[in-house]
């Protein structure tokens, strides 16, 4: 009884070990080609890291993080703070493991942006009928610090 009990917790330990380690992740796609830039945004986990997202790709953010603040990109002079140092963040709950699925992109006559989420299938759809499927760039973000690496792929 003692050695099905302990089989059991160390199954149970291991499970929970594993589900920790699992990175949560992001995907992001542009939604439109009415303008040739690229969707922009910072991250609290890395305000350095310029985050793109442009109309011929999507980008995979993978984090260990249980919230992630975002900031819009905006276009300030030299001489001020960059924008993630002015702006106040958005914060996204996340599940540790999660995969979630997003189409950002300019509202119709108005800039601000329209943000949708998607399913796996929906997503996977998406990129495949607009031909995207080869052009993902891959942002890795930390929660701690000291170990914030956002070296795009």
């Amino acid at each position: 009884m003692k050695t099905t009990i302990c089989t059991c917790l160390l199954c149970l330990i291991a499970l929970v070990g594993h589900a920790q380690s699992k990175p949560t992740r992001i995907y992001i796609v542009k939604n439109g080609a009415n303008t040739l830039a690229a969707l922009q945004f910072y991250t609290t986990l890395n305000p350095d890291l310029l985050i793109k997202v442009k109309n011929n790709g999507y980008v995979l953010i993978e984090t260990n993080a249980d919230s992630l603040g975002v900031f819009k990109e905006t276009s300030y002079s030299e001489e001020y703070q960059t924008p993630a140092k002015k702006q106040k963040p958005t914060f996204i709950k996340l599940e540790h493991g999660e995969t979630y699925y997003f189409k950002v992109g300019p509202a119709i006559y108005n800039q601000h942006l329209d943000v949708e989420e998607m399913t796996e299938r929906a997503f996977k759809l998406y990129i495949g009928l607009n031909d995207l499927t080869d052009n993902l760039k891959k942002y890795v973000l930390n929660s701690s610090k000291s170990d914030a690496s956002g070296n795009p792929n």
